[in-house]
């Protein structure tokens, strides 16, 4: 159960990198307009072994460590379904996570200590660190959703959502509202008993649409499949769905490969109705 929790918290924040990357601007303007998601499987890996040889040249270079978590995490997420690999992805990615996190000297002070000392760091974190502190503690969450079963990995939960935390007080405007979304997804998922509310979760994906409209359709999807599904609304299930499936991709052309991986899943998820609401 709290594997899926905690799976179900993060895993808007692995598909998004299609459209945040630190990539040079003409492969990451290319890979943002193709509609064809095979096409990026395939050539994707060639990428992924020179990020990670870039990394191994310049371990402390906190744009290339975010570009490698981004790139890696993405790929495992949209695209590979062994869990033994799947693990091997998540290691990397949060050993980099660890390393980016490190080059503030505070963090590596408070990593091992207590966690109102690590508090005290998190505290440290100005607006312009966002766009690292995000993707490190999006990669540390995902090793322990592949670790969810070891206790270790579960207490570094709160010091990696207190990350996300502090960004949500800083810039709540994050990337389309990801702030919001994070926690429209974290109220509808966890059980009332240990903080779950779904109003409180409505409020948060209503915040997030605020933000994103429709150039982000993944928080369509989510807002379907997390809040709508777990208030058993099938109506507005099926309608914000379909308003996913019927949206003009090419509108936002930097972002039409995360579009057309949105209205896949949404198409997806519509096959399941009968299912969610039996």
């Amino acid at each position: 159960m709290l594997k899926k929790i905690i799976y179900s918290i993060v895993f808007f924040i692995l598909i998004i990198f299609f459209s945040c990357s630190s990539l040079t601007n003409g492969l990451a303007n290319s890979l943002y307009k193709q509609k064809d998601i095979k096409l990026v499987e395939d050539g994707a890996p060639a990428y992924l072994i020179l990020v990670e040889a870039l990394i191994d040249s310049n371990p402390r270079n906190k744009k290339m460590l975010v570009m490698g978590i981004q790139m890696f995490s993405a790929y495992s997420s949209a695209f590979v379904e062994d869990r033994e690999r799947s693990g091997i992805f998540a290691e990397k990615t949060k050993n980099w996570a660890l390393i980016l996190l490190r080059t503030y000297p505070r963090f590596k002070e408070s990593e091992n200590a207590d966690f109102d000392t690590f508090m005290k760091w998190v505290g440290t974190i100005h607006k312009n660190d966002i766009p690292y502190v995000f993707w490190a503690a999006n990669a540390w969450i995902m090793w322990i959703i592949a670790n969810a079963d070891s206790v270790e990995a579960l207490i570094d939960l709160p010091k990696a959502k207190a990350i996300i935390d502090k960004i949500y007080e800083l810039d709540d405007s994050y990337y389309y509202g990801a702030p919001h979304l994070f926690y429209g997804l974290y109220y509808s998922v966890l059980p009332d008993y240990i903080g779950g509310d779904l109003k409180k979760s409505k409020e948060e994906f209503d915040k997030a649409l605020e933000y994103s409209k429709d150039k982000l359709l993944m928080t369509k999807v989510y807002l379907a499949q997390y809040y709508y599904k777990a208030k058993y609304d099938k109506k507005n299930f099926i309608k914000t769905l379909n308003e996913v499936i019927n949206a003009d991709i090419d509108k936002y052309p930097e972002m039409r490969l995360l579009n057309s991986i949105a209205k896949k899943r949404a198409e997806e998820l519509l096959k399941k109705v009968d299912e969610f609401f039996h």
